[in-house]
């Protein structure tokens, strides 16, 4: 059975523990290291060998340490760039459905004019109002010819020459 990913949390904290557990025994060998340099000097190449290993040990402990932070990082990193390029193609596509949109738009108002033109004599006949539309661009049109017909209307009349 294939053993489950480790945590980084937990990664972490052994790591941690690892890194503690040699820096007591580097402490340790230091100050046996020091006895020993005084009784017993050929004990202390021994050490100062021993030594050298846990020093050894805890740099490779640093790196676990460092290796088992980094990976989580690169991961989001990595999941994060995967975002943005998904996000991207959502732009795109939006920005695609916003021009069929328009176009679509634009031949449905090809065809509502085409409709006014064949519709208009027959409403001026039967003599029916027009019904202004409820859009948002009809009420911008006809503040603009409120405006036009005021402006006109305001004028003072010309004499001839």
């Amino acid at each position: 059975m294939a053993d489950a990913p480790l945590n980084p949390i937990d990664l972490l904290l052994k790591s941690q523990q690892v890194a503690l557990k040699l820096t007591t025994d580097v402490l340790r060998t230091v100050r046996d290291t020091a006895v020993t340099g005084v009784t017993q000097p050929d004990e202390l190449a021994h050490q100062v060998g021993e030594l050298a290993g846990a020093v050894a040990g805890m740099a490779g402990a640093v790196t676990s340490l460092a290796s088992s932070t980094a990976q989580p990082l690169q991961d989001f990193i990595v999941r994060q760039r995967e975002l943005a390029d998904t996000v991207h193609t959502l732009a795109e596509a939006q920005a695609e459905l916003a021009g069929v949109v328009a176009k679509l738009a634009e031949r449905h108002a090809e065809a509502v004019a085409a409709l006014e033109k064949v519709t208009a004599p027959v409403f001026a006949i039967v003599g029916t109002e027009v019904t202004p539309p409820k859009t948002r661009a009809a009420r911008k049109t006809a503040a603009a010819k409120d405006a036009a017909a005021k402006g006109v209307s305001d004028e003072q009349p010309r004499r001839p020459r």
